[in-house]
């Protein structure tokens, strides 16, 4: 059992405790940032963060602990859904530790657990096992209201370009579109710009071919998109992929009253053994970048390979219910529309076996490309890649893993072509796009910790050096006079 601690006993009196802990560590209080105008009389803000879930919440304030406060984050999505916690991550509880921390850079008082407690209470907290996924929305939303996060929802990011495409020094031109109520369509400027949209940001999320192709898009979902489970009540559903999700899936369905829930594992049986596991630790999450891009290759692929299993009791939730299969070594080998009345969906295995069923989940991952992006677009063939810069030995090539981009030590893109795009060390990826360059730093909880405050570094020396000479100058022409000494004059003609 966990060793209960002193809490306060409200929200109400933990926000005093917040504002009073900010108040604490508010130095120095120096605004130090340079305000930029653009030509056209256009926003210039200092940082632009794509999504505002919990990175780019955490991103902002510490930009603000920084004293770097002309920020804007944007999320497509309404107030409350950003992220994933009340939309498509069905799982009852987050999968990291309980004693998870991240959002808090370091602040007590704006831990999950004190959050937690002043909420419910100490013994609830002790009560837990995982922190549940709900309550982990409920406080990222305390987290931006207590905070004063600004964000502008419901906006929609068209195509980053630069403003001046042959200077390093180039701002990045922005559009936003709003879709909803505010009517914001408007173009900003960024000095900088950080994508943190999520474990999709460098592509989408992917439905292969194999299904695409055989059914109309009202037969099949992807996992991590909306699905109507209530329509899905009495229907045989197929789970094609065995992750986490693939199982929170068919749990929901099950639960929501699918009469059938088939889940396909592609390998010989499931994975048993989580190749990620070994990054919840502080030499990792620290230090990845000190292996070699050897090195670094071989464990992405390990990792990619691999696969991850489901938790134990995600696994447990799905197995106990009634009309739940799982089929190992059940690759699908062909999907089309047939039956009787030419609408049920068939299924075959590249085993032989063969299955009909009324509407299909892809519980198949994302896959990277910079091309379907509506904020990449017109990037994605300037942006260096892994199979652009490394060249694995014989035999160990792994297509996936040359997809993902080859970032720069704060998270910002590099040119495919030395010279093509020097203004690309402006853009970050704050997603699970960091895998290969920097390890699992970008979109995860567990590893926000450390990824906050490397993205952080790279952020405040670029808007530094952006303005070097005037911070130079600050320097040497400084002469705010601190010592008034009296008369000396004066004091000697009373000597005398």
């Amino acid at each position: 059992m966990a060793k209960t601690l002193p809490m306060t006993n409200s929200l109400a009196e933990l926000e005093r405790q917040v504002e009073a802990d900010l108040d604490l560590l508010d130095h120095p209080k120096t605004q130090w940032v340079q305000p930029r105008q653009h030509p056209s009389g256009a926003p210039v803000v200092d940082v632009l963060i794509i999504g505002a879930g919990q990175s780019g919440l955490a991103l902002s304030f510490a930009l603000r602990r920084e004293n770097v406060t002309n920020v804007i984050a944007v999320d497509r999505n309404p107030r409350g859904a950003e992220g994933p916690w009340s939309t498509y991550a069905r799982m009852r509880q987050l999968r990291t530790a309980l004693d998870l921390t991240g959002p808090d850079l370091g602040i007590p008082s704006l831990t999950p657990r004190a959050w937690f407690t002043a909420k419910h209470g100490a013994a609830a907290w002790d009560a837990l096992v995982r922190f549940p996924t709900l309550e982990w929305h409920d406080y990222l939303s305390w987290y931006r209201r207590v905070l004063k996060i600004p964000v502008w929802n419901e906006t929609e990011v068209g195509p980053l370009e630069a403003d001046n495409p042959a200077s390093p020094d180039s701002l990045i031109r922005v559009p936003l579109k709003s879709t909803g109520a505010s009517g914001r369509d408007t173009v900003v400027y960024a000095r900088e710009v950080v994508l943190a949209n999520g474990l999709e940001g460098c592509g989408e999320w992917h439905v292969p071919a194999l299904v695409t192709d055989a059914l109309p898009p009202d037969r099949y979902a992807q996992a991590n998109g909306d699905i109507d489970f209530a329509a899905l009540k009495g229907r045989r559903i197929a789970i094609l992929g065995a992750n986490a999700g693939a199982f929170d899936n068919a749990a929901t369905a099950l639960e929501t009253g699918a009469r059938e829930a088939h889940l396909f594992v592609r390998r010989r049986e499931i994975a048993k053994v989580n190749a990620h596991k070994p990054f919840d630790n502080i030499a990792y999450l620290k230090h990845f970048t000190e292996f070699d891009e050897l090195e670094r290759w071989r464990i992405a692929c390990h990792v990619l390979c691999t696969h991850q299993p489901p938790p134990q009791e995600t696994f447990e939730r799905a197995n106990a219910l009634d009309g739940f299969h799982m089929h190992e070594d059940a690759a699908w080998k062909s999907v089309a529309l047939g039956g009787e009345d030419g609408q049920e969906i068939c299924v075959e295995t590249v085993g032989g076996a063969r299955h009909k069923f009324d509407f299909v989940i892809a519980a198949t991952g994302h896959i990277n490309n910079f091309h379907l992006r509506g904020e990449t677009a017109a990037l994605a063939d300037k942006i260096a890649l892994w199979r652009d810069r490394f060249t694995p030995p014989p035999g160990e090539d792994y297509a996936p893993a040359g997809t993902y981009p080859y970032l720069g030590r704060n998270f910002e893109f590099t040119e495919k072509t030395a010279g093509d795009a020097p203004y690309l060390h402006h853009i970050h990826c704050f997603t699970l796009g960091t895998l290969l360059s920097l390890g699992m730093t970008g979109s995860s909880v567990t590893t926000m910790r450390f990824g906050i405050r490397r993205i952080l570094e790279g952020l405040t020396r670029q808007l530094f050096r952006d303005d070097i000479e005037y911070h130079y100058r600050r320097i040497m022409e400084h002469d705010e006079i601190d010592l008034i000494v009296p008369n000396a004059s004066a004091d000697n003609q009373e000597a005398d």
